[in-house]
């Protein structure tokens, strides 16, 4: 197998299992108001969907847990060996939803097995990023690190217009009573296809060479990697931790929580809703990967700081036009400018968080902040929005809500190394240390 095969190998898998991961999270998402009403008591449909919502939640409490338990063992033993099993519980997950009874079935158990099968995701997702990022960015050239880590984002937007279009056609092609009896299984059943293609591809990963170098200087009494995070990396966690917020409460309510937004409060039809995640997912696959590389020649902070600053600039006008006179072609115009502007956030974000912390406690740091930031401000982004929009009764609840994400994350980057040129300058990061100073 030539180097070039070999490396387009870790990129498709590394990338399969991040679709994988994103896809799940996303349809469950689009499907929320469906799943409101077949796994849940007969009641106020808003209660029902803050219901849902919440047990979209659930699965970002327990990815700190599973993120720090996995990481763990992916600083420790290595890290493909970690990607192989975090898709496995993700196939499971995935599995027990597309095949759940529902309430008018089996009764409360229904809403009970959906959230154990959101627990089960939640544990895997915690521990995927991390490690998966961490894969791709050891495996990098020293001045390609930005763009590898943007093919890990891009899957992500690949997995976000997947979803759409399942959803979308799903919507398009049933009738509604179609969609309650057994339609709505449909986009997780196409998930499941994902899961054996990605554990196939996972099952011949090679191990970094930066992570074997690490081990090599290291004796069986190597540090934990949690306790060396919080002891010595505490001030490099808070900044990862921050930078995380803002991406996580644009991409949680601009695409994720969209749908339901289009619906319920512009009062468009369900196919037109789905353009959101459609066009979203769109830009961040194609131009993530070209921001990547953007920030390998400008620098990670100079690219995500413009992003954000003229995210932060559109975002509440863009919510006020679009109220103005709610259309799909609005819609459509408002995603593009989002989409655009949060590839230029999350291109370069990977390789900003990898290069962040020092090569023997990356995935457990990595995991740490990410899963952190996602719990805080990502998770229960859809649940707080429905529920500020209801008791307020302002439709521009989501712009405040991903201002205040964004400025946190301006904020952090003040504190994140600036990496990208002392990685050109100096090579690889070392086997103990990054090769910049700590924050």
């Amino acid at each position: 197998m030539s180097a070039s095969t070999a490396t387009t190998r870790q990129i498709v898998a590394t990338c399969i299992g991040n679709a994988l991961e994103w896809y799940d999270f996303t349809i469950y998402g689009f499907m929320a108001v469906t799943i409101s009403k077949l796994f849940f008591p007969a009641g106020a449909e808003g209660t029902a969907l803050l219901s849902t919502f919440a047990v979209f939640g659930a699965a970002f409490l327990v990815r700190p847990f599973g993120g720090l338990v996995l990481a763990h063992y992916a600083d420790r033993f290595g890290r493909s060996s970690l990607l192989f099993v975090v898709i496995g519980l993700m196939t499971l997950g995935m599995a027990l939803i597309a095949f759940a009874p529902t309430y008018a079935t089996v009764g409360i158990a229904a809403p009970v097995i959906m959230l154990v099968a959101r627990l089960i995701q939640g544990l895997s997702a915690g521990g995927e990023f991390g490690s998966s990022m961490s894969f791709l960015i050891e495996h990098a050239p020293p001045d390609r690190r930005g763009l590898y880590g943007g093919w890990q984002q891009s899957s992500q937007g690949a997995a976000t217009l997947l979803a759409g279009v399942v959803a979308g056609a799903v919507a398009a092609r049933l009738t509604p009573e179609q969609l309650l009896s057994w339609g709505w299984r449909i986009p997780f059943l196409i998930g499941l296809v994902i899961g054996p293609v990605g554990f196939y591809m996972r099952l011949k990963l090679q191990e970094t060479p930066e992570f074997l170098a690490h081990r090599a200087t290291l004796g069986r009494s190597d540090p934990i990697p949690i306790r060396l995070l919080v002891s010595e990396q505490k001030k490099r966690l808070l900044a990862g931790m921050g930078l995380v917020l803002g991406g996580a409460a644009t991409v949680y309510v601009l695409f994720i929580f969209m749908p339901t937004y289009a619906v319920r409060v512009l009062k468009l039809n369900l196919q037109a809703s789905y353009t959101a995640p459609l066009i979203g997912g769109a830009m961040l696959m194609i131009f993530c990967p070209l921001f990547g590389l953007l920030s390998d020649h400008r620098g990670r902070k100079a690219v995500i700081g413009v992003s954000i600053a003229l995210f932060l600039a559109i975002v509440y006008p863009a919510f006020v036009w679009l109220n103005a006179e709610p259309s799909t072609l609005r819609l459509m115009a408002v995603e593009v400018v989002f989409g655009l502007l949060m590839a230029g956030y999350a291109g370069p974000f990977g390789a900003t968080l990898a290069e962040t912390f020092p090569v023997g406690v990356r995935v457990t740091g990595m995991s740490a902040a990410y899963n952190f930031g996602i719990a805080i401000f990502g998770g229960f982004a859809p649940l707080i929005i429905s529920w500020l929009i209801g008791v307020t009764g302002n439709p521009l609840a989501p712009a405040y809500y991903v201002m205040a994400g964004l400025l946190l994350s301006l904020l952090a980057l003040l504190l994140v190394p600036s990496a990208a040129s002392a990685t050109r300058a100096r090579g690889p990061i070392g086997p103990a240390v990054a090769p910049h100073a700590a924050p």
